[in-house]
C-alpha cells in the first residue's frame, strides 16, 4: 500500500488534540502525525500543568490512556539544557503522578517522525490503535529496522538511533542521530538521584536547585 494512503487512514474515533493550545508549529508538526495512530481510548492534554515540589511545570503534551498518563516534550531549541531537562523531568516523576516522559530533539521529529512515533509503540503499545502495528514496517526507516532485528533498542533512559546519510549520488557520506530521553518512575536513574537532592532541599525552585547541584551540595 503506498505510504500517502497509509498516513492518511484515519479512524472517525481518533484522539484529537485541542490545536487552540499547541504553543509551536513543532508540537503540531508531532501530535498531528501521532494522532493517526492512536487508540481511541486515549486522551490528549497539550500544555498538561502539573505541580512539583519545586514549583509547577506545564508539559507539551499529557496522554492519558485508562490509569497510565505519560507525557511529551518537544525540545525545539537546538541548544536545549539537558541537566535542567533531566531535573525537571525528576521533579515531575518525583510527584507521582505521571509514568513516564519522553523528549524529543525538534530535528530528529522533523527528520526522522516516523521513527519517533514507532519509538513511543515500542515502549508504550497500549496508547496505539490495531492499524499501527500492521503498517509501521512500510514507515520506518531501514536503519531502525536493523536495530529492530537485532534486539538493540532497551529500556535505557537514552535510545540511540544512527541513520546513515546519503548523498544526492546514493554514496553513504556520514551519520545522523536520532536521540530520544525517556525516563519512567518505575526505573529508577540518575533522574531519582536528583528528585531526592530536591527533597533534601526544600523550598527551592528549579534554578535555585540547579545552582546548589552544580556547586556540589
Amino acid at each position: 500500500m503506498d505510504r500517502k494512503i497509509l498516513e492518511n487512514l484515519f479512524d472517525e474515533n481518533e484522539p484529537r488534540a485541542d490545536r487552540d493550545k499547541l504553543e509551536s508549529p513543532l508540537e503540531e508538526i508531532f501530535i498531528e502525525k501521532l494522532e493517526k495512530y492512536l487508540s481511541s481510548g486515549v486522551t490528549i492534554h497539550p500544555q498538561y500543568e502539573v505541580k512539583t515540589i519545586a514549583g509547577k511545570f506545564r508539559l507539551d503534551f499529557l496522554l492519558t490512556c485508562f490509569d497510565k498518563k505519560i507525557a511529551f516534550e518537544c525540545d525545539g531549541e537546538e541548544y536545549h539544557d539537558e541537566f535542567r531537562d533531566e531535573f525537571r523531568d525528576g521533579l515531575t516523576l518525583g510527584a507521582g503522578t505521571i509514568d513516564a516522559i519522553y523528549r524529543f530533539r525538534g530535528k530528529d521529529l522533523h527528520t526522522f517522525l516516523d521513527d519517533c512515533i514507532y519509538l513511543i509503540y515500542h515502549f508504550d503499545k497500549e496508547l496505539f490503535n490495531e492499524r499501527y502495528p500492521f503498517i509501521f514496517p512500510k514507515l520506518i526507516s531501514d536503519d531502525l529496522k536493523e536495530d529492530i532485528e537485532k534486539n538493540l533498542l532497551d529500556d535505557s533512559e537514552r535510545t540511540r538511533i544512527d541513520h546513515r546519510a546519503i548523498n544526492s549520488e546514493g554514496n553513504h557520506v556520514g551519520w545522523l542521530t536520532l536521540i530520544l530521553e525517556r525516563r519512567s518512575k518505575n526505573k529508577s536513574g540518575h533522574w531519582k538521584v536528583l528528585y531526592d537532592f530536591a527533597v533534601a532541599n526544600p523550598d527551592k525552585t528549579l534554578d535555585e536547585l540547579i545552582d546548589l547541584r552544580k556547586k556540589g551540595w
